[in-house]
């Protein structure tokens, strides 16, 4: 359970899967704190469920943390982490009492953590606010293109192709980073040349390449995640 800002795609999750993201409504900064302290001194589990809200994880949705967003992947979870800061530290507040290797408490920031989480992300606001919700923006036969809006603290944003056969696809001037997170393999190319990526690789096509297509190799329809930088 922790601090940071990043996004979270789920690629896959096995069946019950949860993701832990925004505070129960009403909860209040020291009822929480003297849990997590309590539960680590006595080493005994949180029921953190009473603190953090739970959500089913379905496969493709696109969870948001925004700066001092509490949150945690359950178990079962296989995530796609789109995040503009990954120099910045995470704050740990709880960890389900793990060990580490030599059988040791993993180690918290209860403190630092309290100093920087949001506690007005709690309640139905969590549902409406960090929780994306795609659009279709256009279609054709061979492709759908989907918006998937991020929080307004997000410096990028958020496209998803469906693609049946090949889309071309213009930088507008921005670097794209792409991931392949449905389908098996399919083929980047540009003035530049052609590259073939492989289910769950991420890779980068920069603004100067101005115009680039993906091609569809797989057996059957692929999805693409695109993440560029707002405005």
């Amino acid at each position: 359970m922790a601090k940071s800002s990043p996004r979270k795609k789920l690629l896959d999750h096995q069946k019950d899967a949860k993701v832990y993201l925004g505070f129960q409504k009403g909860l209040g900064r020291e009822e929480f704190q003297q849990a997590l302290e309590l539960s680590k001194d006595s080493g005994k589990p949180l029921n953190i469920t009473d603190y953090v809200q739970a959500f089913d994880a379905d496969k493709h949705d696109l969870f948001l943390i925004p700066p001092g967003a509490i949150h945690g992947s359950g178990i079962g979870n296989l995530v796609l982490e789109i995040s503009s800061t990954p120099y910045i530290y995470t704050f740990k507040m709880y960890d389900w009492l793990r060990l580490d290797l030599d059988g040791k408490p993993r180690p918290l920031n209860i403190d630092r953590g309290m100093a920087n989480v949001n506690f007005d992300l709690q309640g139905e606001k969590v549902r409406e606010e960090l929780i994306s919700k795609p659009s279709l923006i256009e279609k054709t036969d061979d492709w759908e293109l989907y918006h998937l809006p991020t929080h307004k603290d997000h410096l990028y944003d958020v496209h998803r192709y469906h693609i049946n056969t090949q889309v071309n696809v213009l930088t507008g001037n921005k670097a794209h980073v792409l991931s392949l997170v449905e389908g098996t393999v399919l083929e980047i190319s540009s003035s530049n040349g052609t590259t073939v990526y492989s289910y769950a690789e991420t890779f980068v096509v920069p603004a100067a390449v101005g115009a680039y297509t993906i091609r569809n190799l797989s057996d059957g329809p692929i999805m693409v995640v695109k993440a560029f930088i707002k405005g």
